[in-house]
């Protein structure tokens, strides 16, 4: 089984089209006919359904196609390895991120990475933690960095701690609460809570510290909406000063701790068991270690 006729399979899966797939691949219809046929004599099974107008994964191939995905993803890992191993003047940092720390922290390490290896590229990936826990599973992904209150596997994955931080409550500077220096969760029962969604794992990690349920609830996707909501006195929500820090600096929203509760979590860094890390990651593993620091 060898890599080109991987590739035919993944391309064809994806276009679904005999002749779309040959025309991506550089090549013709009837050679791509022969990798496949090839690739299922392999297998030993039919891995598509060949329709007049569409063609189709089988059950087969369905169930053949995470593997494949991760064989090829494997193979570039590898070469990727090989090429840095030579020097760190080559080659790719591919990660990925949640939100959060996709927007409020990372940008400022790869702009000291970029200074060190000037001619490493970078690809971040930004999205939710079920979505990069999936492409770290099929190895699209080197290493990822979210939350510690994320359940990952231990037996498959390792995962450490790069730094802490902690929530506070925020509300804008209309609000009665803005003059406060902390309040209290019978401040907070008759206002708008504004927040992700009730399955976002965010939302679990705040509601699960309070003994109490928020009657007023407002929910919003995005966490730079949730700001923008604040700001013009929808009512209040609970994040990291690291996300508020501009807005608080000009005075558009205050930073409050809840009395006798800490919201504090842990940012961790996570990547799978016996993985060979190339060069260009443990580079910005050891780069994070000093930035946490400062």
């Amino acid at each position: 089984m060898d890599i080109q006729k991987i590739n035919s399979f993944l391309t064809l899966a994806r276009t679904a089209s005999f002749s779309r797939a040959a025309e991506e691949l550089y090549i013709s219809q009837p050679a791509l006919s022969k990798q496949i046929k090839a690739l299922e004599n392999i297998m030993q099974v039919p891995l598509f359904h060949r329709g007049k107008k569409q063609t189709s994964l089988t059950l087969q191939g369905e169930y053949f196609l995470p593997y494949a995905e991760s064989i090829m993803a494997s193979y570039y890992n590898s070469k990727e390895l090989i090429r840095q191993i030579e020097n760190l003047e080559k080659g790719r940092l591919t990660f990925g991120a949640t939100n959060f720390n996709g927007i409020y922290l990372v940008p400022e390490t790869l702009a000291e990475f970029k200074k060190r290896y000037k001619n490493i590229g970078i690809d971040l990936t930004i999205n939710s933690s079920k979505n990069i826990l999936h492409m770290l599973e099929r190895q699209q992904l080197e290493f990822i960095i979210l939350s510690d209150y994320i359940d990952i596997d231990p037996q498959k994955y390792i995962s450490v701690n790069w730094l802490d931080d902690e929530l506070h409550v925020i509300v804008g500077r209309n609000s009665p609460l803005f003059k406060k220096k902390s309040v209290s969760t019978d401040d907070l029962k008759n206002k708008l809570f504004i927040t992700k969604d009730q399955h976002s794992s965010i939302y679990r990690f705040i509601t699960g510290k309070l003994d109490f349920s928020f009657e007023n609830m407002l929910f919003i996707s995005s966490q730079e909406a949730i700001k923008y909501a604040v700001i013009h006195g929808l009512g209040f929500s609970i994040m990291s000063r690291r996300a508020t820090r501009h807005e608080e600096k000009i005075g558009l929203l205050k930073s409050l701790p809840l009395k006798g509760i800490t919201f504090q979590r842990g940012i961790n860094i996570v990547y799978e068991r016996n993985k060979y890390l190339t060069p260009a990651t443990l580079a910005y593993f050891e780069l994070l270690k000093e930035m946490r620091v400062r």
